[in-house]
């Protein structure tokens, strides 16, 4: 590539010019100056064109913003500025300072600023880490006498699916210096939804089943009776040891308790439980942390039409995971249950994302 003109060099150009041809004067210029990367005729062509149009040599001033110089002064006028409104995006804080968005970028970079993403999180109690850390030590116990304790567990629970979709946080950023933990309480406002439950035992999913209206206490013993615990019968004849629902108001009435009791005689885990479940801990339910967003990330793959289309995409995808993926979820489980007793119980979720997706028959964990 050639080296760029000086200004004298281009002086040189038009002085030598007179009416010889482009040709000539490039071949002149470059014997006159061997050392340097030559020119060609179409260079000595725009020169010259430059010259007559401008009567000038130098180059017309770019157009466009002009760069911003990333100052000190300027560097802490944009700290202050995203200190006030983290939320506020570098795009729009271009418009309205001026500086372009690459120095806005870099000037965040080098105070070691990042744009954390939107969590949604449970806030916990004052006595929610002792009950979570008594149960974490439980399970912990379980395991050390059955190392295939966790596939004997039947996780459930229910979530409501919209057809028109779900609320993008990919856009969500929060720019400080450090991790604010974000927390978001909007939910997926929609007229047309389907309840689902679904449970993981093992390498197996349960169901889903879809629950028509508002779930009460009367359906869920319903569905549990007629729908879910007869779909488990095997050909070997077995059945999970334990069963596992959270403290949502439907799994509460005396009448759930009481049907537990007898299909599951002291082992059943949740509110009023024999093995109590610790309360606004979604980070310890393999349907929270990995279930429920990866069949969201398969079903809202396409626009869906309508009810029916959402159940169907809901079924395609629930059958579309493998016994290793679910093989995978457990020994999550039992890494949170550590991960929680060590950090008594707060949230993990921050400490501990991970995002799942399908590779072959692989769980990859791409945290």
């Amino acid at each position: 590539m050639s080296k760029r003109l000086t200004r004298e060099e281009r002086i040189e150009i038009v002085l030598i010019s007179g009416k010889r041809s482009n040709r000539v004067i490039a071949a002149d210029f470059n014997a006159k100056h061997p050392t340097r990367p030559p020119i060609s005729h179409a260079t000595v062509s725009k020169l010259l064109a430059k010259f007559r149009e401008t009567g000038s040599v130098l180059d017309l001033p770019k157009c466009g913003r002009k760069k911003t110089f990333t100052n000190e002064e300027t560097s802490v006028a944009v700290l202050a500025s995203f200190s006030q409104s983290p939320q506020r995006s570098t795009r729009r804080m271009s418009l309205e300072s001026g500086i372009n968005q690459t120095s806005l970028r870099r000037i965040l970079a080098t105070h070691k600023w990042h744009p954390y993403k939107l969590q949604l999180l449970q806030h916990l109690n004052e006595d929610d880490p002792d009950r979570c850390t008594e149960f974490a030590e439980w399970a912990k116990q379980k395991l050390e006498q059955d190392p295939q304790f966790t596939q004997k567990i039947l996780f459930s629970d229910e979530v409501t699916f919209y057809v028109n979709g779900e609320v993008n946080k990919q856009n969500h950023r929060y720019w400080p210096d450090t991790n604010p933990h974000w927390m978001d309480p909007s939910k997926t406002v929609g007229t047309t939804k389907v309840m689902v439950w679904c449970g993981i035992w093992g390498t197996t999913i349960v169901g889903p089943f879809f629950i028509n209206g508002n779930l009460k206490a009367t359906g869920y013993v319903k569905l549990l009776h007629d729908d879910v615990f007869p779909s488990l019968c095997t050909e070997a004849c077995m059945f999970p040891e334990f069963f596992q629902q959270d403290g949502a108001p439907p799994h509460y009435g005396c009448q759930v308790r009481a049907f537990l009791d007898e299909q599951f005689p002291g082992k059943w885990i949740g509110r009023r439980g024999p093995v109590e479940w610790p309360p606004r801990s979604p980070d310890l339910t393999p349907l929270d942390f990995y279930l429920w967003s990866h069949l969201k990330a398969i079903v809202y793959g396409v626009k869906i039409r309508d009810v029916q289309h959402l159940k169907l995409r809901i079924l395609d995808a629930c059958a579309g995971i493998s016994p290793a993926v679910l093989l995978s979820v457990c020994e999550e489980w039992e890494k949170r249950v550590a991960l929680t007793i060590q950090r008594n119980r707060q949230h993990i979720e921050h400490i501990c994302v991970i995002k799942y997706f399908i590779s072959g028959e692989k769980l990859v964990n791409n945290s």
